[in-house]
């Protein structure tokens, strides 16, 4: 849990590097295991004016608690993070750079070399191909934890209501201008990773909420089965005309039996697999729960020093960091004095008019 406060840190020192003064945190504790986890995001929040912690009731997945922190976010660029030093903010500025020079609406981190397990890699290049043909999603694109984003994107994102989160499928459907940079990707510095291979299985089992072309996929092997069959029975019949004495065999009918029924059975699952996301979804399973929001011990403003042309806000958990920003305007001297001095002309007239009355 350290890492996150030098985390917090670092991440300040590079903002106030790009000459970004104002900025806020958001760390969401997505019902970590530890009990001692939510009270050392507050007392980070109570060091730090711009950090708010979102306490949540119950683990949703990564991707929900993501989501969270968006709904908590304001400004008009969002970084998301992990929290393990994996993703370090001195990458911050390439993200950054990319976006406005490319007038991209998502920009991705593309590490050079991954320093995840071997059976992580293997099942992210396999979901890239995967996303690739379901998804549409552009040849060579690599997704990553990693990304900046704008406020019309999150704006969009958060409209998603159901608890099936899937942030690939969310930034391929709603952001048109997306482009990758090259990044490096360190050793974890803190803890362990909490994925295995079923949950990144049942991660990647999201997708299911961003396309129907694994239907009409379970549509096309049904026709094709259906024609095989029934070419296989005209082959049958003739060759029954031309010797009449060729004796039926009861193991291709068995294998045939096998192959269809398996594929019933395969068509029927898939779409079991989406009527059930449809009920729990109309049944309004909650994409996450909201049980804190802790902003720290005093009312604090989030300008930690002096004003800037930028304004930046974040989020993270112990999963995530967001940060955001949004354009702060500042108040010249010049339009203070003239406020002043209308308002002191106002209450001379009021003085005046009580006078004569």
């Amino acid at each position: 849990m350290p890492i996150l406060h030098e985390l917090v840190e670092l991440t300040i020192e590079e903002l106030r590097k790009m000459n970004i003064r104002t900025y806020e945190f958001v760390l969401v504790n997505d019902c970590s295991p530890n009990p001692d986890t939510i009270g050392f995001l507050k007392s980070i929040a109570d060091e730090f004016g711009c950090v708010k912690v979102v306490d949540l009731a119950k683990n949703t997945g990564q991707a929900n608690a993501q989501v969270a922190a968006l709904n908590h976010t304001s400004g008009d660029f969002i970084i998301n993070m992990d929290d393990d030093m994996q993703t370090h903010p001195k990458n911050i500025p390439i993200l950054y750079n990319k976006l406005i020079e490319g007038g991209y609406d998502l920009v991705l981190g593309k590490y050079f070399r991954k320093k995840h397990s071997f059976y992580r890699r293997l099942l992210t290049r396999a979901d890239d191909r995967f996303e690739e043909t379901f998804l549409k999603k552009p040849k060579d694109m690599s997704f990553t934890s990693f990304w900046i984003t704008r406020r019309y994107i999150v704006d969009e994102i958060i409209k998603y209501e159901n608890p099936y989160s899937f942030m690939e499928g969310l930034f391929l459907r709603t952001a048109g201008n997306i482009a990758n940079v090259g990044i490096e990707h360190f050793d974890r510095s803190e803890g362990r990773s909490g994925y295995n291979i079923f949950k990144l299985i049942k991660l990647w089992s999201n997708f299911t909420g961003f396309t129907i072309l694994p239907l009409r996929l379970a549509d096309g092997i049904g026709a094709a089965a259906a024609c095989v069959g029934v070419i296989y029975a005209i082959v049958t019949f003739i060759k029954k005309l031309l010797h009449p004495d060729m004796v039926a065999g009861y193991a291709s009918i068995i294998c045939l039996l096998l192959v269809f029924f398996g594929i019933t059975l395969l068509c029927i699952g898939m779409m079991g697999e989406y009527v059930g996301r449809i009920f729990m979804s109309v049944n309004h399973t909650p994409q996450y729960v909201v049980k804190e929001i802790y902003t720290g011990r005093d009312e604090k403003d989030a300008v930690p020093d002096g004003g800037s042309e930028k304004t930046y806000e974040g989020s993270g958990t112990e999963n995530i960091n967001n940060i955001s920003c949004q354009d702060s305007k500042e108040v010249s001297a010049e339009e203070v004095q003239k406020t002043i001095l209308s308002l002191q002309e106002t209450i001379a007239e009021l003085k005046k008019e009580i006078s004569e009355k």
